[in-house]
């Protein structure tokens, strides 16, 4: 979803009283409640009718009728959230009294005809002209090569105000209806159950659905487009898949798993699916996901068969994901954007859960070590909360949290704990500290420091341990420091967001040694602390910190090569296998260090662990390297092949070509063939031109294979290849995109290319083309 910057945060400054925000917490300003809104109506229900689409001018028209309930004695006026490029004609009463109204910004006040009491009920009709500007709220799509004319809306946290008057923000929830009058040959799916479709004269259709459980307004949705439709069941509920007639054949391989996932989310959560269908549409352009209630729009890259060797994050991250919201942010909703992250930190870690239910322990720490990396890139970026308005992480680190606490419970205790929550605030909005109590209620655990230090502040625990062993003692002594500094600035109010210099973190410590591991169960709670653990009647083989990776942290910890192999060779947790192999890739002089992870690269028992080894090998002497990653080219795995052929790139030499043209011609995976082509063209700059020239023509899924050969030729160009990069510049953006690169270095025959395509036949490639010119400033 798009940030959560919203066209009605004017009226949230206005309604909230200013504060010394220097002088609050973060955790003060968030259980405030001053990111709600106050709002004098509850708004009940609307029909949304919607006519008259011109993809020319990118207009429609509109009508909708709003039923909202007095929430004060003497209510004269109605505020709806209303974009300025929605033009009123007429608002007339249910007596068809017309209405007064004004304008101010991107709101509607209605004036009603007289003063409604307190409780009573009041409904009017709004019609309007919507001209969409810059695709917002709506998005109009003429017809092009492999995708059909469409449109559709983009919720997001504040698109659905730009194209109908509504109440925005997420706190007060509303049964609607959509009704859609389209070009016959299109399929309308919206939110909720199919009342009629019916066609009509002058060759359209009109579709009317009815939303019949409250819901927040930004998950209303509409699709229109030539669809068709795929069906399947969980349970007694209608699951159906919406897609292009030209990807009916790719549908269910690719959606066909959502009622296991429907299955798994409900055993889980103790919680059945609450909505009246589940629909996933297709739409072209459209930002991965969006999980409009019982109805989500997806992207169109639906994959092929090969593409299922590579893992797409398609079906692996984007479809769970958008099911669970289904359950964490339409069921129960953030009150408002400061609790933002219970919307889709919970969704993001569900992904796992799904995974680890269906593949198994590994398949699950799979999924949270992807998400270790990008949260921690992300935090580097800028380092905010969980819980404050508009924070950066609510994915990655919203995800870890969750799992965090899972096991900090322990599975039976957490699961409970969210059925309370689902249960006790379902069709309603909750906020974190909800989220709390149904903790503190489902299992007596106070865990107020695990909100503050992990929901409410920022960072996390940035570990140096040292260790040494004393034989005579029987005993290993680490000495344990948090090195995690609070640097954060304050912003222009005076406020600044606090990381903690102390994180109490439980955790398992583990010594292994030839006479059997001893583990040691500890609390770090301060700056800097020593821990001793007796019983080690062994000299160490190994010693891992945090043995379950039961706490999100860096960790520095210098040791022996041969302590480290140890840990890669017999760890279970991928967390503490990836760390290893972090340390030894940084000894690459180091004889062990390359044997330990040449035998991770051929043998360990999962994938990933065999990728990240044979990627590490990459930075390894050639002739210490080449052997693992000639062995890792005959993995089953297309991830490991495709992380030894990019090593292959690195170490360079005769054989390493030799073994990457291979893979070019012959692997049937995509991203390999890619890598593989990278690496010849690393390798083999000149005698890998005429791999590059049959790449640039060769279709791949998200074209992987021809965006390595564009790559390729950015890096090396001559005139042949830049024409051979105009020939396929009507396929995608990037061909012109790297015209763009090349024009703006000098390149005199790229720079002639971007003109003629400039002046194509084509509408989107000389839209293109204009946009690289700006883009890379060649343009005239």
């Amino acid at each position: 979803m798009h940030s959560p910057l919203s066209i009605y945060s004017a009226a949230l400054l206005l309604t909230t009283a200013p504060l010394s925000l220097g002088a609050q917490s973060n955790a003060e300003r968030v259980l405030s409640g001053r990111h709600t809104p106050s709002h004098d109506y509850d708004l009940i229900h609307q029909r949304v009718e919607v006519r008259n689409f011109d993809w020319d001018s990118t207009a429609f028209d509109g009508r909708v009728t709003t039923t909202v309930v007095s929430l004060r004695p003497g209510l004269d006026s109605v505020i709806l959230d209303m974009g300025r490029q929605l033009e009123v004609r007429s608002i007339v009463s249910t007596n068809g009294r017309r209405l007064q109204y004004s304008r101010p910004g991107d709101s509607l006040v209605v004036r009603l005809a007289a003063p409604v009491p307190f409780r009573d009920t009041v409904r009017f009709t709004v019609d309007y002209r919507g001209r969409i500007t810059h695709g917002r709220g709506l998005y109009f799509f003429q017809e092009e090569p492999g995708r059909p004319q469409q449109v559709y809306s983009g919720g997001g946290t504040d698109g659905n105000p730009r194209w109908i008057p509504t109440y925005g923000p997420p706190h007060d929830k509303a049964t609607w209806e959509v009704i859609a009058t389209v070009p016959e040959r299109f399929t309308v799916v919206s939110n909720g159950r199919l009342v009629s479709d019916r066609r009509g004269a002058g060759g359209v259709r009109t579709t009317h659905w009815r939303q019949d459980r409250p819901a927040s307004t930004y998950l209303l949705s509409l699709v229109a487009a030539p669809l068709v439709k795929v069906s399947d069941l969980w349970r007694e509920v209608s699951v159906d898949y919406y897609v292009y007639p030209r990807d009916s054949l790719l549908a269910r391989p690719l959606f066909g798993a959502t009622p296991e996932m429907m299955e798994t989310f409900s055993r889980l959560t103790g919680v059945r699916y609450p909505w009246a269908k589940y629909a996933q549409t297709t739409a072209a352009e459209f930002i991965g996901g969006m999980e409009n209630v019982s109805a989500t729009t997806l992207v169109d890259w639906l994959p092929d068969a090969r593409a299922y060797r590579d893992r797409p994050w398609y079906q692996h991250t984007l479809i769970p994901h958008e099911l669970a919201h289904q359950w964490f942010g339409n069921l129960v909703t953030a009150q408002n954007w400061a609790n933002y992250w219970l919307n889709e930190g919970f969704a993001q870690f569900m992904v796992g859960q799904y995974w680890g239910a269906k593949l198994g322990r590994q398949a699950e720490d799979d999924f949270y070590l992807d998400e270790y990396r990008q949260f921690v890139a992300t935090d580097a970026r800028k380092r905010m909360p969980l819980a404050t308005y508009n924070s950066n992480n609510v994915y990655f680190k919203g995800a870890l949290v969750l799992e965090m606490l899972k096991k900090q419970l322990g599975p039976e205790r957490f699961w409970g704990a969210v059925n309370r929550y689902l249960t006790r605030h379902r069709y309603a909005n909750a906020t974190t500290d909800d989220l709390r109590q149904a903790v503190l209620q489902a299992t007596g655990e106070n865990l107020e420091w695990f909100w503050s230090q992990w929901i409410y502040r920022a960072g996390y625990p940035e570990f140096a341990v040292t260790a040494a062993y004393d034989s005579a003692a029987a005993e290993v002594t680490l000495t344990v420091r948090q090195t995690q500094p609070d640097t954060a600035t304050a912003d222009s109010a005076g406020f600044r967001f606090a990381t903690p210099l102390v994180f109490r973190s439980p955790i398992a410590i583990r010594v292994g040694t030839p006479a059997g591991d001893v583990v040691a169960r500890v609390v770090i709670d301060r700056r800097e602390q020593t821990v001793r653990i007796g019983g080690v009647r062994a000299a160490p083989t190994m010693v891992v910190f945090d043995d379950s990776n039961a706490v999100l942290k860096t960790l520095a910890f210098e040791q022996p090569t041969a302590w480290i192999a140890t840990q890669l060779a017999r760890h279970h947790d991928l967390w503490n296998r990836s760390w290893a192999i972090g340390q030894l890739a940084r000894r690459p002089g180091d004889v062990l260090a390359a044997a330990a992870l040449g035998r991770a690269a051929r043998g360990a028992d999962y994938y990933l662990t065999r990728a990240e080894a044979a990627g590490a090998l990459g930075g390894f002497p050639r002739e210490r390297a080449l052997p693992a990653l000639q062995a890792a080219m005959g993995d089953t795995s297309a991830q490991v092949r495709e992380a030894a052929v990019t090593a292959l790139g690195a170490v360079g030499g005769g054989r390493a070509a030799e073994l990457a043209r291979r893979a070019w011609t012959t692997d049937p995976s995509y991203e390999v063939r890619a890598a593989a082509l990278t690496a010849l063209a690393r390798v083999q700059p000149e005698r890998s031109r005429k791999a590059v020239l049959a790449a640039l023509s060769t279709p791949s899924y998200r074209d992987a294979i021809q965006n390595a050969a564009i790559a390729a030729v950015v890096q090396r160009p001559d005139s042949g290849l830049v024409a051979a990069l105009e020939r396929v510049a009507g396929q995608q953006p990037l061909p012109a995109i790297a015209l763009g690169v090349l024009a703006a270095r000098g390149d005199r025959y790229a720079r002639a290319a971007l003109e003629r395509r400039m002046r194509d036949q084509r509408p989107w490639v000389r839209r293109w083309a204009r946009e690289a010119s700006e883009r890379d400033g060649s343009g005239s």
